[in-house]
């Protein structure tokens, strides 16, 4: 009997590495399946990425990709289209043209003018308006030449530039013409001009404002508008 309890001692601890060793080999396949799971559950979240990038470079690189190309989502631009931002050109149904103020000296005589926007939207004015001065009723038609103020008569003759008019706002321009007959000829009688503001297209539209003057020589000078802080 000892001979046997012996041997099968023997046999015992010769066994016992072997029982050890395949509990090892199971360890470790448990522990590959655990940075598999790992791999998993890195995508939806920053820091289990980080752990992904430990574990498994190659997932790792796969999910930054992905999650760089799923946020990468065109920027609305701010385009100018149509016109955006510009402000349209005053027409004459926008303006009021009211006379102002009036000076002359050495037979020539200057008149001022007030343009206000009467509408609700802001308009701009730039350059010289469109006058034809026209007769009294009954009487022949006028035959007025109307020009530019020249560049040297004081600050009347300069460029205005572009003047935006608020609803409400005004300018000024102002009209010229001599007082003093030419020879035998009869200074013509106007009873007022066809206004019409600069740019507007509208040919058929022209305002006619009331203003009597006498533009001796048949001609008469008008400015561009200026800002109305111009008075003479």
């Amino acid at each position: 009997m000892d001979t046997r309890r012996r041997a099968l001692a023997v046999l015992l601890a010769l066994a016992s590495p072997l029982v050890l060793a395949g509990c090892n080999g199971d360890g470790t396949d448990t522990a590959g399946d655990a940075v598999g799971t790992t791999a998993v559950s890195a995508a939806p979240s920053t820091a289990a990425s980080a752990s992904t990038a430990t574990a498994s470079p190659a997932k790792s690189a796969g999910t930054v990709a992905f999650s760089a190309k799923g946020s990468a989502k065109p920027t609305p631009t701010a385009t100018a289209g149509g016109g955006g931002g510009e402000v349209e050109h005053c027409v004459n149904p926008m303006l009021s043209v009211t006379a102002s103020t009036a000076d002359g000296a050495a037979g020539t005589m200057v008149q001022r003018f007030v343009l206000t926007n009467v509408s609700s939207a802001a308009c701009s004015l730039t350059g010289r308006p469109t006058l034809a001065p026209y007769a009294p009723p009954g009487a022949p038609a006028l035959s007025v030449a109307v020009g530019a103020i020249p560049a040297g008569f004081g600050g009347l003759g300069g460029s205005g530039g572009t003047l935006v008019l608020a609803p409400g706002g005004t300018a000024a321009f102002f009209l010229k013409w001599s007082n003093v007959p030419t020879g035998d000829a009869p200074c013509p009688k106007a009873a007022g001009f066809a206004f019409r503001a600069p740019l507007d297209p509208l040919a058929d539209a022209d305002k006619k404002v009331p203003f009597a003057f006498q533009p001796c020589g048949g001609a008469a000078q008008v400015s561009q508008v200026l800002p109305a802080s111009v008075t003479s």
